[in-house]
């Protein structure tokens, strides 16, 4: 069983993703498990197998605090060296409209295998723009969250308090989107491709435009070749 498609070079592809938008969201995935994976021994308890891992508790909570120091670089690296791609995403995240709510009452009927015809969409569709305003929210509530739980001296003690609980939910809610995320970027029949373009930073022309229709008009279409 082949989950994410064969990368094809020999049919017309386009860019979706430049390198900086690559590098950046590879760089999050990476750090964010490493913080997930060490922060469950801490979160869970009694999971020794997972701390053995990385060399017990106390190495644990090392690789939890550089990995969180390696994130907030990768936020930073994203907004200042992709700022651009950064305001062009929250411009599009700005068009939610009629078409991404239709796709998101019609796309667990697609999930669960039926026909259904998906309005167009733009670069992101209506469940990618929910994903966005969700997860990169409770980042910021993790990052912000953790460096108080880290420096809590410097900070007023109920706000101390509070960042525990916070902590706590933000990665809940996270490592939910981010499993949903994963899945659906990449081994649903027919996203796949989505997944290259992460990679590789190119998706089949076809698959564009079938899946995201408007953005491909306004970037690939006609509409922008006359522009």
């Amino acid at each position: 069983m082949q989950w994410i498609p064969e990368y094809r070079d020999d049919v017309e592809r386009v860019e979706r993703f430049n390198a900086v938008a690559r590098i950046t969201h590879w760089g999050h995935t990476v750090t964010f498990l490493l913080c997930l994976f060490t922060g469950l021994i801490l979160f869970l308890g009694g999971v020794d197998w997972l701390a053995t891992i990385f060399g017990g508790y106390r190495g644990a909570g090392l690789v939890h605090r550089i990995a969180a120091v390696g994130m907030t670089i990768m936020l930073i690296f994203g907004t200042v060296f992709g700022f651009k791609g950064l305001i062009a995403w929250i411009k599009d995240l700005l068009r939610f409209g009629v078409n991404d709510i239709i796709f998101v009452c019609l796309f667990p009927l697609e999930f669960l295998g039926f026909k259904v015809k998906i309005p167009p969409q733009t670069r992101f569709n209506g469940g990618e723009k929910g994903n966005s305003m969700v997860t990169p929210t409770m980042v910021i509530l993790l990052v912000l969250s953790g460096y108080i739980m880290w420096f809590p001296s410097i900070f007023p003690a109920g706000l101390v308090r509070f960042a525990y609980p916070t902590h706590d939910l933000a990665m809940i809610f996270s490592t939910v989107m981010v499993c949903m995320h994963g899945y659906l970027g990449s081994f649903h029949p027919g996203s796949g491709e989505s997944f290259w373009g992460m990679w590789k930073g190119t998706v089949r022309a076809d698959w564009a435009k079938h899946h995201h229709a408007t953005w491909y008009a306004e970037t690939y279409g006609d509409k922008a070749k006359a522009e």
